[in-house]
């Protein structure tokens, strides 16, 4: 169905980087809203999300990490995936407003953050093997 080598993985978590660089594409961005916006990037260039861009029951400014595995589009429409990204970076703003992601936590608490973000990819890759 999908190959791991034509994947995308759009991160800001460097474990998410440093398990997956050498097994797939990563690109490496430095915050969740850089992510949404690459990733909205790639859809618009022919890409469909593999992964939601709002994985997870954390709402958008509780969490700094975001990753998101998106495919090279082949001939299926991807007009849901444009809408649900747009809704996505819509709804990470109205979040930033109401109440901003902390610029910094405690050590413990962001690597707790990281391993969510990773674990939402670690289940996810073995469905695209």
């Amino acid at each position: 169905m999908w190959e791991l080598e034509e994947a995308i993985l759009v991160t800001n978590n460097n474990r998410v980087y440093e398990k997956y660089k050498d097994i797939m594409k990563v690109l490496y961005m430095q915050s969740y809203e850089e992510v949404l916006l690459k990733v909205r990037d790639l859809i618009y260039d022919r890409h469909v999300l593999l992964t939601h861009p709002q994985a997870s029951s954390l709402k958008p400014n509780q969490t700094p990490y975001r990753s998101v595995i998106v495919y090279p589009k082949r001939k299926e429409d991807n007009t849901e995936d444009i809408l649900l990204i747009e809704k996505c970076l819509e709804t990470y703003c109205q979040w930033q407003k109401i109440a901003s992601t902390p610029k910094k936590y405690e050590e413990q608490v962001a690597e707790d953050f990281k391993t969510i973000d990773l674990s939402v990819i670690d289940n996810v890759i073995p469905r695209i093997r």
